[in-house]
């Protein structure tokens, strides 16, 4: 994959579960949100839909390289709204912009590869010498080195027990406190380094993968924004609008889960996914960042 290109994970299922080609040919103009805009991979597909679309996304530096690719491409039907802002406040963000009762939004929550290729974000293993920053929103003031430097031995057990064991936890928070005594975390380096140390190399998984998840996550408030958004995307649809989540891991997809079961309890919605999607085993031969991806999809009844 080259770099700076991201392809779209489930695309054609979303665009066929969100009930959006019936807008390829309709006068009346069918109201999509993008939550996670990124490079507009989705849009692309869209071209010939007939779509206002609304696109919110994080990431300036990921906003400038949307905005060129979206006006090179030719013939497009849809109208575009990008917007610069975090999904936790698309309440407001699809308000002022004049997207109240839409009939389709779209969360991707992947890291897009543009990031994940680029050396200032601090996400990847391929860029030792980053800095250890990992903020998506660079107007935010906490970096994962902040994190590192600052945090309580009981406080980093607590971060990184969110995705590794009791015991592994303590030890990678421990080894953490026992490091800055001697020199403060800077480089993406100076984790892979301790990473290796305290998980080994065994297995296919990188030592560093899931300190690395914990870290952002906590960084960008992941799970925090994705349940504060949920909600209020619900509250945007209108009747028989759609709402469709790429998750990437089991702590995002069980944030997922909780909400559609609540609003299937509450008789609000019906799933329209009874078991995930997956991607086929040609998406992921064509997308290796694509194998754990999970497609839910709900329509709202009221």
């Amino acid at each position: 994959m080259k770099r700076g290109v991201h392809k779209p994970v489930l695309a054609k299922e979303i665009i066929s579960f969100l009930d959006l080609y019936k807008f390829a040919h309709s006068k009346i103009r069918g109201k999509l949100i993008d939550a996670t805009f990124g490079l507009g991979g989705y849009e692309v597909l869209m071209k010939d839909l007939n779509l206002d679309i609304l696109g919110i996304e994080i990431d300036q530096k990921t906003l400038k390289e949307a905005k060129a690719r979206i006006d090179n491409l030719n013939d497009k039907k849809f109208d575009l709204h990008l917007v610069q802002g975090n999904f936790r406040n698309i309440l407001s963000i699809a308000r002022n912009a004049g997207f109240d009762q839409v009939d389709a939004i779209i969360f991707d929550l992947g890291i897009s590869s543009f990031q994940l290729e680029s050396e200032g974000y601090g996400l990847s293993f391929k860029f030792p010498e980053s800095p250890l920053d990992m903020r998506l929103d660079k107007g935010s003031q906490i970096t994962a080195a902040d994190l590192l430097n600052t945090l309580s031995q009981k406080q980093l057990e607590s971060l990184f027990g969110v995705v590794l064991n009791r015991s592994v936890s303590g030890r990678v928070a421990r080894e953490v406190v026992d490091r800055r005594k001697k020199i403060s975390f800077s480089k993406v380096a100076d984790l892979l380094d301790l990473a290796e140390r305290v998980m080994g190399k065994k297995g296919k998984l990188h030592p560093a993968t899931k300190i690395f998840l914990a870290l952002r996550m906590a960084v960008n408030s992941e799970l925090e924004n994705l349940s504060m958004s949920l909600p209020d995307s619900f509250s945007l649809l209108k009747k028989n609008g759609r709402l469709a989540v790429v998750s990437f891991h089991s702590l995002e997809d069980r944030v997922v889960k909780n909400f559609f079961r609540k609003v299937l309890k509450e008789d609000k919605a019906r799933l329209l996914t009874k078991k995930p999607v997956l991607p086929s085993e040609d998406e992921v031969l064509d997308n290796p960042r694509s194998r754990s991806a999970k497609l839910r999809v709900i329509e709202k009844i009221i």
